[in-house]
């Protein structure tokens, strides 16, 4: 379990705590402790431009074993700490990527693991799994969409759903295919980038009936994609996205602060929580 996880049902809760959300620069190189997501006690790596530390720690502290980041390793003991609280010999679970280190980390530890990538090309799907086939994962990356999951009803037991929302133009879609797939009791780990001081999210572009995109802020915000490119992002999450998640048919959400120096988190990460 990690050492500290603070819990907020809503931006009142949190504005009236008066929590501070610490942004701690590295100065150093390495950072000792074990992985949640794949058990090495080899450390995290400091990885930043010589003489330009990050304003947060959120994609940097990458694990020495596995490469996982602060934010997916967060998300990952929020993800234990769900499935100890409600035990399960054999646990399904969705994480909406395929082509990663977290995916590689995970499915050794959940054989039960499915992942995806939201890219039709047939092609480009066949290189990315050439990529998990030379890490010993010997899965074909298949397509997925969050807004029309090709899962059943309640068959899932938990899900990670890791910077693609802000992606997604229509995301109570994609909540809403969350809570059908998830199973009763069966849990959601969700993160954005989140805008913690606002209490409303905004939206900063649109499609158009007719497949175009109405930018609503210039320019355009593109965020950067391991896979290549840029993706363009349609929204700014703020702490209405709580009441989004229970809008989708979720009975609980909640805003967690994930810290835990031990396990490579010195600086708290955000991660969103609902059960079904």
């Amino acid at each position: 379990m990690p050492e500290a996880i603070e819990r907020y049902r809503d931006f009142a809760a949190w504005h009236a705590s008066g929590t501070v959300h610490a942004q701690l620069a590295a100065t150093q190189r390495h950072w000792p402790g074990t992985c949640d997501a794949c058990g090495s006690a080899a450390g995290f790596a400091v990885d930043w431009t010589e003489g330009e530390p990050p304003q947060t720690l959120r994609e940097a502290l990458r694990c020495s074993g596995c490469g996982c980041n602060s934010r997916q390793r967060a998300a990952t003991a929020s993800l234990l700490h769900e499935l100890d609280s409600h035990p399960h010999p054999h646990p399904r679970i969705y994480l909406t990527e395929q082509a990663s280190p977290l995916f590689i980390a995970l499915r050794r530890r959940f054989p039960g693991l499915s992942g995806s990538e939201f890219q039709p090309s047939l092609a480009k799907r066949f290189k990315l799994s050439t990529w998990l086939w030379r890490q010993g994962a010997w899965d074909w990356v298949r397509h997925g969409d969050a807004t029309a999951l090709r899962f059943a009803d309640a068959s899932l037991d938990a899900i990670l759903c890791l910077d693609v929302l802000e992606h997604v133009p229509d995301f109570r879609a994609a909540l809403r295919e969350f809570s059908r797939v998830l199973r009763p009791g069966g849990a959601l780990l969700l993160t954005v980038p989140w805008h913690w001081t606002n209490a409303e999210s905004r939206e900063i572009a649109r499609m158009r009936p007719d497949g175009g995109i109405d930018f609503l802020r210039q320019p355009p915000e593109y965020h950067g994609d391991p896979l290549g490119g840029g993706v363009l992002c349609f929204h700014h999450f703020g702490w209405d996205l709580l009441d989004a998640m229970r809008g989708a048919g979720f009975a609980e959400a909640e805003a967690l602060r994930v810290s835990d120096p031990g396990h490579g988190l010195p600086e708290a990460q955000w991660v969103l929580r609902a059960r079904r």
